[in-house]
């Protein structure tokens, strides 16, 4: 994708549009990749990573306005021999020997509370690679900076921004799509589909 192209999503992800009578509703990053793979086009996210990521907060209430911002946000599809499996947050690609230098494919800012990947953008049409290849004291340095964000930049820690991305490792990785277990693999890729699904943050029927 080319620079302008991804300037467009930018310009373009996200709209003012009238409240919808009726949506369907995720509560999680991993209902988000359901609804989507049952085709759906338009949904209200409630919780998850996207949702907090995206300024959500289950203490307001969202239900008073006439109009409502609808966010179109990228979903990622991991492939895997002749099966997909669709994510809205997060693929986390674990070295079982070594769990703190892993790699994680990230569409959101926050992953289960902390700021994981700080200039990540849902809608951009792309997503961040971080590959870590911190030894064991760095890790527990850098973890106790995940909230904030400010275990990046770091030198062990290299970032890519792409549309898609593929492996083949010597070793069994364990796969973790939207905080799911998928088990162990060793090669796959990923492809990443911009501006796949329309969310509206908060949204309540």
């Amino acid at each position: 994708m080319s620079k302008l192209n991804s300037t467009q999503l930018l310009k373009t992800w996200s709209r003012e549009v009238r409240r919808p009578r009726d949506l369907k509703i995720a509560e999680s990053d991993k209902q988000i990749a359901e609804l989507y793979e049952a085709k759906e086009s338009m949904i209200g996210i409630t919780g998850g990573n996207l949702f907090a990521s995206l300024g959500g907060n289950t203490e307001l209430d969202y239900s008073a306005s006439p109009t409502v911002t609808s966010c179109s946000i990228d979903i990622g599809c991991l492939s895997i021999d002749h099966e997909s499996f669709y994510f809205a947050s997060s693929l986390l690609i674990l070295n079982l020997l070594r769990p703190w230098a892993s790699t994680a494919i990230v569409n959101t800012q926050i992953i289960n509370g902390c700021r994981y990947a700080p200039k990540a953008h849902p809608g951009d049409g792309f997503m961040e690679e971080i590959d870590s290849n911190l030894a064991l004291r760095q890790a527990v340095l850098a973890r106790k900076k995940l909230h904030t964000g400010d275990h990046l930049p770091h030198p062990q820690l290299r970032l890519k921004k792409r549309r898609s991305f593929t492996y083949n490792f010597a070793k069994r990785k364990k796969l973790i799509v939207d905080n799911k277990s998928i088990g162990r693999h060793k090669a796959f890729s990923v492809e990443v589909f911009p501006h796949a699904i329309q969310v509206i943050v908060g949204f309540s029927n």
